[in-house]
């Protein structure tokens, strides 16, 4: 609601004032007056007024804005107005006339409308669909069009360039101008009754015409695989193949000159020949009882017979990997292998000479070497019941048995550390050890001639020697 207000219309002229109030133009003061759309004020929720009932200029008689759409031509922006937001028909959404070339197909008026001026394209410049036949050679898919169904001149009915290989003969050349066909089969077979030139197969031409032609090397040379007439050569033909042949006598005698697969008789063409050869079994493989040499199989030949000989290697010598027993060399096989065995009895006993592994017997292998060891316990200690000498350990050996011997010198005098029993010299053990004891009477007696000390009783040492001393202090005072 507007809120009418007090005011005054002042009207100045020749020193006159007239004043208008409201209450002279019959409103009264203090009341709402309602908006009305044609009286060329914007009132209320008018978007316009133009004080006019024209519905053809930008405000409508309604007094709303006049819109694209509302279906009302507007005079100098719009061309058409159908009132729908339908874009295919006469009238476009932005009120301009539908046409061909706008880019919008016209339901029931266009074909199609691709909105540029190319007549090449898949859409003519009159808005109908390019077709094959029509005359204009539509670049995306046509390479030539003339207007015609005629597959025999040089555009096919498809609107693509006849070529050799379409499947369709050309009429409209002579032979000898260019794109004469003489045949067209519309494949890649060569070897059919039409080149893939469109030529037609003849002997001679260098193509093999299958199920017409055994060969075709496109020459008259009969000394090589296809003769005249394309005819394929081969063996027993009575011409010698050149490069393929060694002999053609055209007869299938083995005996003679030539074999019967064309080669001059060899070792390995499976016939023996007599006085040439033992044997012939017509391959390659040497480990057969007929080796390539065409002799037969023996140990010795340097070719292993399979089944028959464990190695080969055609020499005299017993020593290397393969002796002239023509078996693998082994550790027992009695021949000295050098380089790898460092002996080889032949046998299995493991106690003489040479260890079944063919390495020579040594103290401290393990094994008793019979004759030769009284043990071997395969160890570096000296001090058990086999030392190192791999003989039985016993006192004198010079090694101390532990746990049995005390001493062992490997000597056999009593009177030094060790007794020859290999047990330690001891005061009271009635031997004197020399150098260390002066007597050993063997027994505590200190008033005999041998103290406990196995020291020489003297006067003096402070015992009594029975029968020899009265008295013995010790001393050497005289007046005591």
């Amino acid at each position: 609601m507007i809120s009418l207000v007090l005011f005054a219309i002042s009207t100045a002229g020749c020193g006159d004032e007239t004043s208008t109030t409201t209450a002279d133009m019959g409103i009264a003061p203090d009341l709402e007056a309602p908006a009305e759309c044609g009286n060329g004020r914007v009132e209320g929720e008018e978007a316009c007024d133009d004080g006019n009932d024209d519905e053809t200029d930008a405000c409508r008689s309604d007094c709303t804005l006049a819109t694209c759409g509302d279906g009302t031509v507007e005079e100098g922006s719009e061309e058409c107005d159908d009132g729908n937001r339908v874009d295919t028909d006469a009238c476009r959404n932005n009120c301009r006339p539908a046409r061909c070339g706008d880019g919008v197909v016209q339901d029931g008026v266009e074909a199609c409308d691709d909105g540029n001026q190319t007549e090449t394209d898949d859409c003519r410049n009159d808005c109908s669909l390019a077709l094959c036949g029509d005359g204009v050679i539509n670049a995306q898919s046509e390479t030539c069009d003339d207007q015609n169904d005629d597959d025999t001149d040089s555009c096919l009915s498809t609107c693509q360039d006849a070529r050799c290989g379409d499947g369709v003969v050309r009429a409209d050349v002579s032979a000898g101008e260019a794109g004469y066909e003489a045949c067209d089969d519309g494949n890649d077979i060569m070897t059919d009754g039409c080149l893939n030139n469109c030529v037609e197969a003849v002997c001679g031409d260098g193509v093999v015409n299958v199920g017409v032609e055994q060969c075709d090397d496109g020459n008259d040379d009969q000394t090589d695989d296809c003769l005249e007439g394309c005819i394929a050569a081969r063996c027993g033909d009575g011409v010698v193949q050149a490069g393929v042949e060694e002999c053609d006598d055209g007869n299938d005698d083995d005996t003679d000159g030539c074999v019967s697969n064309c080669r001059l008789p060899v070792c390995g063409d499976g016939v023996v020949q007599d006085g040439a050869e033992d044997c012939d079994d017509g391959n390659d493989d040497d480990d057969d009882a007929c080796p390539s040499t065409c002799r037969e199989a023996y140990c010795g030949d340097g070719f292993v017979h399979a089944g028959v000989e464990g190695c080969d290697d055609g020499n005299d010598v017993d020593v290397d990997g393969c002796p002239g027993t023509c078996e693998v060399a082994r550790c027992g096989d009695g021949f000295l292998w050098a380089g790898v065995e460092d002996c080889d009895d032949g046998n299995n006993i493991d106690t003489d000479d040479c260890r079944n592994i063919c390495v020579a017997a040594v103290c401290g292998d393990g094994i008793v070497h019979e004759g030769v060891e009284e043990c071997d316990d395969a160890n570096g200690n000296d001090g058990d019941a086999c030392p190192n000498t791999c003989e039985t350990a016993r006192c004198g050996d010079g090694f101390v048995f532990q746990d049995v011997e005390e001493c062992d010198d490997a000597n056999e005098i009593e009177t030094d550390a060790c007794r020859s029993n290999c047990v330690s010299a001891v005061c009271g053990d009635g031997i004197i050890w020399r150098g260390r004891e002066e007597c050993d009477d063997q027994n505590e007696d200190d008033t005999d001639a041998c103290l406990s000390s196995c020291e020489q009783a003297s006067c003096g040492d402070g015992v009594v020697w029975a029968g020899q001393e009265e008295c013995d202090d010790q001393n050497r005072r005289d007046n005591d």
